[in-house]
């Protein structure tokens, strides 16, 4: 998700910022330029089948490369940079947390993760049949009356990613909740109607009862 990358850009320093502190300006227009933007990134600069999409959170660190070039009939100065920044960079099957934003009938629930949404389709909720109910404005299962609404932190994982552009808002990213360990989060720790509790949950109620034992013998011999 998030990392710290480093990477070359050719930053233009307009006529006027041509001031006395010229190392000043290229920071001003780099941040300009970079921050709050999705950029090609490439970890290993040999294999350009690794270039991946991520978006530029903060500029940390910039040192100039060599002179700054004038080109002719271009009042501003171009000077080639290395810079050090914090990023996101989500990965298509990898597993998040979100908050869910919005809930629309018939189509699902939008969650926000980072600097993006993405979609939660009504079909990679969960496997029952899903109603919405507009008083409310969550979408219900009917059979496990599980629902999601506005607010509700959920683990997803993406199955659909495409960040074509370099805009954030022209992104399509696609979630599922429909495998073992994901959902809403509350879900996890509480089974649904008519669920049955999975090993992995009676060994981790079995350990907080065993903690808890183990607690009172301590209070008791103070």
């Amino acid at each position: 998700m998030y990392a710290i990358i480093e990477d070359e850009h050719l930053a233009r320093v307009p006529p006027t910022l041509l001031g006395e502190n010229y190392d000043k300006a290229i920071e001003e227009v780099t941040r300009e330029t970079l921050q709050g933007t999705l950029i090609d990134y490439v970890p290993d600069k040999n294999s350009r089948a690794d270039m991946l999409k991520c978006y530029v959170v903060s500029i940390l660190s910039i040192k100039k490369i060599d002179y700054g070039i004038i080109v002719h009939g271009d009042g501003g100065v171009y000077q080639k940079i290395h810079y050090k920044a914090l990023a996101f960079i989500p990965k298509n099957n990898e597993i998040i947390e979100g908050i869910v934003v919005s809930v629309v009938p018939k189509i699902g629930a939008f969650v926000r993760f980072g600097p993006f949404e993405g979609l939660l389709h009504v079909g990679q909720i969960m496997d029952d049949r899903i109603d919405m109910d507009e008083s409310q404005n969550r979408l219900v299962g009917k059979d496990t009356n599980r629902d999601i609404r506005i607010g509700d932190q959920v683990r997803v994982r993406i199955v659909m990613l495409n960040l074509a552009s370099s805009s954030v808002r022209d992104r399509r990213i696609g979630f599922t909740m429909k495998q073992p360990g994901l959902g809403k989060l509350q879900w996890l720790e509480v089974p649904a109607v008519g669920e049955k509790e999975t090993p992995s949950k009676k060994i981790i109620k079995k350990k907080q009862k065993s903690e808890d034992s183990e607690s009172k013998v301590k209070e008791s011999a103070q």
